[in-house]
């Protein structure tokens, strides 16, 4: 049997941004652990998120309770009544990063169109009523104190208690909280949005992979795809930390985003195409050098048993023509008596 290929988070990440040469090992690794590194992946770029939201919510939470300590008037509650230590109303309006509006006042009532007409979350305290109205809707939910404090001790709240709520021990809870909060929604956010992604990649893929001739596995392609969007990924992560911060915007960022993934499956699937086509003429060589080695051996044998049969051949015809010249030189004194007559003679 195959050993299973196994490739750790890291090595992977490295490899799907860096090493395109060794795409093909990403592609047998099995589907299983493709959808694994994607889950992890994913897991990294929502806690990296969450973190840098935290952050920036505890720089803002730490502004907002400075301006709240210098710049609100003093308030309490007596009797299920709210009482604003101030002349007049009291209103702060923010448009920076959340639109809201927080009115405080002694009045009983409230202009509600007014709060209808505010495209944003308002929160109206009233002396017997809080009123809020949610951002993009124009519905107001009205809730009297008196019913507030079957769950809230009112008695005990005043400025200085919704201060402390937000500071020490309460203050971490609460970045405790809401990072837990965006992880889980920032995790299942983008992990659909990559399956997606990764589908469209796929098919992508597969339909290169025909056209290039390439022999592989829907699977296999699907396990590309996910290595591809790595550095798109990791390129959204920087961007969005870097526009929590300082607002710096990209134009057609997402746009980028797709191409990238795009670029990297299909360089992907020409690199291995031509690794292929490499190895397949590296042992159509290796083959006609191994034939022309063998033909080599061959022919000094050949050539050996051919200077044999030819120094026979030669033999066998010198040995008759050896034997023929006694004969015809005695056929030549039988038949001629005038040679030993001669020699009578002389």
């Amino acid at each position: 049997m195959e050993k299973e290929i196994r490739i750790s988070f890291f090595k992977r990440l490295k490899m799907s941004i860096f090493d395109f040469d060794k795409y093909h090992i990403i592609a047998s690794e099995g589907l299983g652990r493709a959808m694994m590194y994607l889950v992890k992946l994913m897991l990294l770029f929502a806690v990296v998120i969450s973190i840098a939201t935290v952050i920036k919510l505890s720089q803002l939470l730490d502004d907002g309770l400075e301006f709240y300590s210098q710049n609100v008037p003093n308030f309490h509650f007596e009797n299920n009544q709210f009482i604003l230590e101030n002349d007049g109303d009291y209103v702060v309006e923010n448009h920076e990063y959340v639109d809201f509006k927080v009115i405080l006042t002694n009045s009983e009532t409230y202009n509600e169109d007014e709060i209808r007409n505010f495209d944003g979350l308002v929160a109206v305290f009233t002396k017997n009523h809080m009123l809020v109205k949610q951002q993009n809707s124009t519905s107001i939910t009205t809730q009297t104190y008196e019913e507030l404090s079957n769950t809230v001790d009112l008695s005990t709240v005043n400025k200085d208690y919704v201060y402390n709520m937000f500071t020490g021990e309460n203050a971490y809870a609460i970045q405790a909280n809401i990072f837990a909060v965006i992880l889980i929604v920032m995790f299942f956010t983008y992990f659909f949005t990559a399956i997606l992604n990764t589908i469209a990649l796929s098919l992508l893929g597969l339909i290169v992979s025909r056209l290039i001739r390439m022999p592989l596995k829907y699977s296999s392609i699907y396990s590309l795809g996910i290595s591809s969007i790595t550095l798109p990924t990791i390129l959204n992560a920087i961007y969005l930390v870097v526009n929590l911060f300082t607002g710096f915007v990209i134009p057609y960022f997402q746009l980028m985003y797709t191409l990238i993934s795009y670029v990297y499956l299909i360089a992907a699937l020409l690199i291995m195409r031509s690794e292929i086509i490499k190895k397949k003429v590296k042992i159509q060589v290796a083959i006609m050098n191994k034939d022309f080695d063998s033909e080599k051996m061959q022919n000094p044998e050949k050539k050996k048993e051919d200077n044999k049969d030819k120094k026979e051949e030669n033999k066998e015809n010198k040995q008759p023509e050896n034997k023929k010249e006694p004969d015809n030189k005695l056929k030549n004194n039988k038949d001629n008596p005038e040679p030993q007559a001669n020699i009578q003679e002389k």
